[in-house]
Order: structure tokens, then C-alpha cells, then sequence
């Protein structure tokens, strides 16, 4: 049997390319951090949007005592200056994702449009101008349901759902002079990271026979707003929220 040079040189590489092959396997936590979704498509799990006011005087009405369900347009009477306005957009938007809608996370794109205007009026010096935020995602489930579940953020009874899996938070914190005035326009992104994934839930605490059982379940993502205004004379707040699966 006659060999030739290139023959022999391609079956060398081809014996080294199955050896190397073999030795590669999937990759490992310390190669790409999250081996629960790699190589998995990518899917778009839907967008929704809810919009905060800020204002001197709601039309028709500030927002519903409690809180309304599904009230994606939420109104906030303000505070004379210099009394400190808080408020709370709870549900301000949701997306309700059907059963086995993500086989081991859910990655969040958190988007802010924000508008608002600081004004001392007061006549004196004033100490603190201040417009903040803090948005935060929910998990609901009627798999957690389940006394014995306990949400890791609260440590208490899960009660169907899992708070604060996922936030943003925006504070503009300063001293003013009498007559001082601005109007701040900006656009705020936080994406996933880490996401909330099967591997996250797992670390906190809950158990994998649970975690297994959410991601097969229907689950409802919702966010809240929290907030304070001081010497702010309007505000609005878009928040908008798209979710990513595997």
C-alpha cells in the first residue's frame, strides 16, 4: 500500500481534530458561566409598556386606592414644594407567559424614558432636590402557591409569587438655590445579565423540583415602580419592559 505525503499529513490532522473533538465535550461553568442555556435560540417572549405622571393636579384622578389591577397609566397628585411626594405604580405592566414559554431563563430588557423638572420655588436655600425610582420584577405562580415555599428576597411564604427577582433603581439627589431650575430628558437600559434563570432560582434557595415545576408552569411577570419627588414640578415615567427566553 502506497502513502502519499498529503495523505499522510491529512489523516494526522484528522486523527487530531476527533481527539480534539472528543476532549471538548460541552462546556463547563468555568468556561462560560450559564451552561443551562448555551447554544439555545433565542426567543422573544413579548413587550409591554406602562406610563407614571407626576403632576400638580391628575386628570381625572391620581391613582386608584388600592391599586388597580392591569392599570398601565398611572397618575401622582405632587406635594407642595417642599413636602416630599412618594408613590407607588404597582402593575404598572405585565406579561403573562404561557406553560413551557422558556426552557431555563428569563432575560429581561428593562427600558426608561423619563422626564422631569426640578425647581426650587420655595423662596430659600434648599438642601435636596430629589426625583428617584426603584423598579422591580415579580414572578407569580400558582406553583408557588405551596406554604412551604419561601421566597429567598423576603424570607417569608413565597404566597404565589417571587418578589424583586429583577430591578432598577434611579436616583437624582441634589442641593438647591433659591430660583434653581432644570429639565432633565433621558433614557435609562438595564438588560438581564445573568437573567433569571433555573441556576439563580436554585442558588437562592428553592428547590429543583420547584424551580422545574415554575419554568413548566404558567407564570405572570409584573413590575412596580416605587418612588420619591421633592421640589419636582412634573414628571413622567415610560417604562417598558421586553422579555427573552431559550
Amino acid at each position: 500500500m502506497k502513502f502519499t505525503v498529503s495523505g499522510i499529513f491529512a489523516l494526522i490532522l484528522s486523527i487530531f481534530a476527533a481527539a480534539g473533538a472528543l476532549r471538548a465535550g460541552p462546556p463547563t461553568t468555568e468556561e462560560v458561566g450559564d451552561v443551562g442555556s448555551f447554544g439555545h435560540n433565542v426567543l422573544y417572549m413579548g413587550a409591554k409598556s406602562g406610563f407614571i405622571t407626576l403632576s400638580p393636579a391628575c386628570t381625572p384622578a391620581p391613582t386608584p386606592v388600592p391599586p388597580a389591577t392591569a392599570n398601565d397609566d398611572q397618575c401622582f397628585t405632587l406635594l407642595p414644594a417642599p413636602t416630599v411626594t412618594n408613590f407607588d405604580a404597582e402593575d404598572i405592566l405585565r406579561i403573562k407567559l404561557p406553560r413551557r414559554a422558556t426552557r431555563t431563563i428569563i432575560y429581561p430588557a428593562l427600558n426608561f424614558f423619563i422626564d422631569y423638572q426640578l425647581q426650587n420655588t420655595t423662596g430659600v436655600f434648599q438642601s435636596q432636590g430629589l426625583f428617584a425610582f426603584t423598579a422591580r420584577v415579580t414572578i407569580e405562580s400558582d406553583v408557588l402557591l405551596d406554604p412551604s415555599i419561601i421566597d429567598p428576597q423576603t424570607g417569608l411564604p413565597a404566597n404565589g409569587k417571587l418578589v424583586g427577582q429583577f430591578s432598577y433603581a434611579f436616583r437624582d439627589d441634589r442641593s438647591m438655590d433659591v430660583n434653581d431650575r432644570q429639565r432633565l430628558h433621558e433614557t435609562l437600559v438595564r438588560v438581564g445579565n445573568a437573567g433569571i434563570s433555573k441556576s439563580q432560582l436554585v442558588g437562592q434557595g428553592l428547590s429543583p423540583a420547584v424551580v422545574d415545576d415554575l419554568f413548566q408552569s404558567a407564570m405572570t411577570v409584573r413590575m412596580s415602580v416605587t418612588g420619591n419627588a421633592r421640589l419636582v414640578t412634573d414628571a413622567s415615567v415610560t417604562c417598558n419592559m421586553r422579555l427573552f427566553g431559550d
